[in-house]
């Protein structure tokens, strides 16, 4: 199926909003068919004709033709998609509909005990994204097949399945997760573990009991028990890749058009001639723009990854109440202490990816760490100089990853001579790229914390104080609010904010933050960052922090302080049934948005820290802290593929018609993003 936008007559305004109009059905059509890879659209305007490619990884457009002066064109487009097939059409050949009238599918998983098939019983985690383009998880309550046949297999237990885009080649989080778990076994192998460097600073009395419940967790391979193991997966399809004439255009639904000349800066014909002056913006005859392919992107394809876990898991932010997330945030530092021994960092630390399930005979929250997509091996030296990318979830993200420098690095000085022989002011900042180390992994922790007491819990004060820190916008920066709350005490403002429930919170929060801001001072200031160099900088945060939350998970066993009971507002999400039947004519699924959020010019910065230009685009709403889903799951990750900036949901429109059939060949002279 392929998406049709007609406009009876062409101008700038009608190209605009027929442009829009198709970005939002082609997003509706991908937020309800999970089967969809990419999809193809058409527009169309008086005579003038164009096809579009939306996939994961990136969106383009064909070059705009004169259907009644280049009829042959028309021909093999429209003979291309009527005898294509499903696959063809963006259908994923490992995802079957079960039945028309219910929004069941069946997987086909591909892992080490061969193919298996999966029937969906329950949707757990469907975000409905405003942009094509990107790594849209969904998550779903599973049950295995028997055979070809869609019966339940004899003693089969409910499964998770995780099905997510990631970057052609890019590893498998199962594949992450055993090469992790190697490095944690070999550290525990060691006789002598206990005096390994990275544990030098728990030396004092009052970390007995802390490395005690560490050693608990070497034996036996009990450290896995706070990880969300990955059991099975496989890799599906690929996106298409990019066209080899691609042209970067910026503005392909924003139009930035001279109203005096009224040229479409995205309508060529194989003619081209001097733009005419038009009242009517008669937008036929143009020369083709020139356009160049930006170094920062790459638009590489994006691959299907479906995963499967044992394990159906809460996030950290739909607990009942305050205490059960520090009882959970305890142990997360201490998965993170057995990370930075194997030599790992996560880079992606956030509610989101703070898992907890709930013991069946204690009643307890136990911790299950997840999306590992993202982990790797820590080795400063091999980086060549060049920084990783803003990796994370925005509102937990480090202050030294938002900003691309680091705290207490100085620039330093000299005079040299220039050419003409005069003396000038020379900085030489060296070579020092920002590589996300172990600090910045415990900082997420932090910034969890404190946004959990401050805009979880139903008071306005403290979501009304903690609003300017935690921001979700396109342009990933460094904000004032955000720096400040890092550098300087907040045991002030958070005392003063919070509900008098929460305020012997404060205090050590505060503490949290002095101790990683000033750790993180060191390593600037020394200019080392390398295990090798300031191991002893890194196990000592680990130590500070290790007992501020290990003191909070004793108090609620032995004290039952007041900001234990303090419930949260989101209450934890039950999962829906998908073995609906239907109504005839129905959607399975309400539509996006009614009306797009159209935002300003911004910047952005690419794969290799250069910043971009990118026009006014559709987005998600911004989301505070006061917002009910909880922070976005957007990565801001390296941009490997390109994203359609200027998508979103929106209602179904009247001009819309379908035709059946694909095919990519007709993506020849394209844009990417």
């Amino acid at each position: 199926m392929a998406v049709v936008e007609v406009k009876r007559v062409r101008n700038i305004d009608e190209v605009r909003n027929n442009r829009l109009q198709l970005a939002s059905d082609i997003i509706h059509f991908l937020n309800d068919d999970i089967r969809r890879m990419f999809m193809f659209g058409i527009t169309l305007e008086a005579n003038f004709m164009t096809l579009w490619y939306f996939s994961r990884s990136h969106s383009m457009k064909s070059r705009s033709f004169n259907i009644t002066d280049d009829p042959e064109i028309l021909v093999d487009m429209l003979i291309s998609l009527v005898f294509a097939d499903d696959k063809e059409l963006g259908i994923d050949p490992n995802i079957a509909l079960v039945s028309n009238n219910k929004r069941q599918y069946i997987y086909t998983v591909v892992g080490e005990a061969g193919p298996r098939r999966f029937l969906t019983t329950h949707s757990i985690s469907e975000n409905r994204a405003l942009n094509a383009a990107g790594r849209m998880t969904r998550v779903f309550r599973v049950v295995e097949l028997e055979g070809q046949t869609n019966a339940p297999k004899e003693g089969a237990k409910p499964m998770i399945l995780k099905d997510v885009w990631l970057d052609e080649g890019a590893k498998a989080e199962m594949q992450i997760q055993r090469e992790l778990f190697a490095d944690i076994q070999q550290f525990g192998k060691d006789p002598d573990w206990r005096k390994h460097q990275c544990l030098s600073a728990f030396s004092l009395e009052e970390d007995v009991p802390i490395m005690d419940a560490f050693a608990n967790l070497l034996e036996g391979e009990h450290y896995k028990d706070l990880f969300l193991v990955v059991r099975d997966g496989s890799t599906g399809e690929c996106s298409k890749p990019v066209a080899p004439s691609w042209l970067d255009e910026s503005t392909v639904f924003f139009p930035e058009v001279d109203e005096a000349r009224a040229v479409d800066q995205f309508v060529s014909t194989q003619r081209t001639s001097t733009p005419q002056t038009s009242s009517a913006r008669n937008l036929r005859n143009r020369p083709t723009p020139k356009a160049t392919i930006p170094e920062y992107r790459k638009f590489a394809p994006k691959q299907r990854s479906f995963l499967l876990f044992d394990d159906e898991c809460t996030r950290l932010y739909c607990l009942p109440t305050v205490g059960d997330v520090f009882t959970i945030l305890n142990a997360v530092i201490t998965a993170l202490r057995l990370m930075f021994c194997a030599g790992w960092v996560h880079r992606d630390i956030s509610c989101n990816n703070i898992m907890a399930i709930r013991d069946p005979e204690t009643q307890q929250w136990r911790l299950k760490l997840a999306d590992l997509e993202y982990a790797k091996k820590f080795d400063f030296e091999q980086h060549n100089g060049t920084s990783d990318p803003k990796t994370g979830t925005p509102f937990f993200m480090p202050c030294e990853i938002l900003q691309r420098r680091y705290f207490g690095f100085e620039t330093k000085v000299v005079i040299q001579a220039g050419p003409d022989g005069r003396k000038r002011l020379v900085a030489e900042e060296g070579n020092h790229p920002i590589i996300h180390n172990f600090l910045h992994d415990i900082e997420a922790s932090f910034w969890t914390g404190l946004w959990i007491v401050t805009c979880r819990v139903n008071h306005e004060p403290s979501k009304d104080w903690a609003r300017p820190i935690f921001q979700d916008t396109p342009i990933l920066h460094l904000s004032s609010e955000r720096s400040s709350a890092f550098q300087d005490p907040i045991s002030k403002h958070v005392d003063e904010y919070l509900p008098n429930q929460l305020k012997d919170l404060a205090s050590p929060l505060d503490f949290i933050r002095h101790r990683l801001f000033e750790a993180t001072k060191e390593l600037g200031r020394a200019k080392a960052w390398s295990m090798a160099n300031v191991c002893l900088t890194y196990s000592k945060a680990h130590e500070n922090v290790a007992q501020v939350f290990h003191e909070l998970a004793a108090s609620l066993t032995n004290e039952s302080p007041s900001w234990a009971e303090v419930k949260l507002q989101n209450p934890i999400s039950v999962p829906q049934p998908m073995d609906v039947v239907l109504d005839e004519g129905s959607d399975p699924q309400p539509v996006a948005p009614e009306q797009p959020v159209v935002s300003n010019l911004v910047e952005e910065e690419g794969e290799s820290g250069f910043t971009r230009r990118v026009s006014p685009r559709l987005k998600r709403p911004h989301q505070d802290g006061n917002d009910e889903s909880g922070p976005s799951e957007t990565k801001r990750i390296k941009s490997s593929g390109g994203e359609n900036k200027s998508n979103s949901g929106g209602r179904k429109t009247g001009g819309r018609t379908s035709a059946s059939g694909p095919s990519g060949a007709a993506t020849t002279a394209g844009r990417g993003g």
